[in-house]
């Protein structure tokens, strides 16, 4: 094969349409779902009506792969939060998808998000970016303009931050103006594959806490109050944590590594 159609099907592989993320409503009458960048360079979200198999809405939400979204609250299927490649999240109306534009835009993180978690009070959510950092938002505080925003980006399938280039990342964004998160949490690692993180639950912690899986493969827990590292949960090996679930009654962690193993920590680990 010629150099000439290498670059076809590479060009079709990244610009293709596809879909990288989803959710079902609560109700299980709505999907929505993200899309990869296609020809047109933009990423596109899409609401799906279950019942009538047929797509409802569909708009230009980003300049990148949407890799990640969620309902704000499960209870109700209109908000939905959208996070991208290009370093955005985005706060979306179902009701007002026809305007083509979001209620919000958060600016802040400086590289592509790889997951958003709803506390789903309506008020909170958070983030997690390969700019190795974790965001706490407030829906409240967002800006509705758009901004010319610094943004770097690099294959972190491939590639890794160096300290030197982290503490350059966290001086970067302790001196932008334009970050509209309340917190920043860093320390755990978002290489190779789009990282979760999420709150701790509400039964036995008030959601006090942000956990994250991480590439180097520990659990990583930080308290939002303090904004401080609590905990670290070391598996042993050092194999992809991409995943990760607290209990909702007990205290129990689970977590999922690319090396095909399910862990266990209880409450006396963590």
């Amino acid at each position: 094969m010629d150099s000439g159609n290498e670059d076809d099907e590479t060009s079709f592989f990244y610009y293709s349409f596809r879909l990288f993320s989803a959710k079902i409503s609560s109700d299980g009458r709505q999907v929505i779902a993200g899309t990869s960048r296609s020809l047109n360079g933009k990423a596109r979200l899409q609401v799906y009506d279950v019942e009538g198999k047929k797509l409802l809405k569909s708009v230009n939400a980003h300049e990148n792969d949407i890799n990640t979204l969620a309902y704000v609250d499960k209870k109700s299927s209109s908000l939905i939060l959208t996070g991208s490649d290009d370093g955005l999240c985005k706060l979306w109306d179902t009701r007002a998808l026809d305007t083509g534009k979001p209620v919000s835009i958060f600016y802040g993180h400086l590289s592509g998000i790889t997951y958003l978690s709803s506390k789903e009070d309506t008020r909170y959510f958070i983030s997690n970016s390969k700019d190795q950092s974790i965001k706490l938002w407030d829906l409240r505080r967002a800006k509705t303009d758009e901004r010319q925003y610094h943004h770097f980006g690099f294959d972190y399938r491939m590639e890794k931050l160096s300290a030197t280039e982290i503490a350059k990342i966290k001086k970067a964004m302790k001196a932008n103006p334009q970050d509209d998160s309340i917190s920043t949490f860093f320390g755990h690692q978002v290489y190779v594959t789009l990282i979760r993180c999420r709150f701790s639950p509400k039964f036995n912690t008030d959601q006090r806490y942000i956990y994250s899986g991480s590439s180097d493969g520990c659990v990583y827990i930080y308290d939002i109050l303090t904004s401080q590292l609590v905990a670290k949960l070391e598996s042993g090996e050092d194999k992809i944590i991409r995943d990760c679930a607290w209990h909702p009654v007990n205290q129990t962690i689970v977590t999922a590594d690319f090396s095909g193993n399910i862990n266990k920590w209880d409450h006396f680990d963590l």
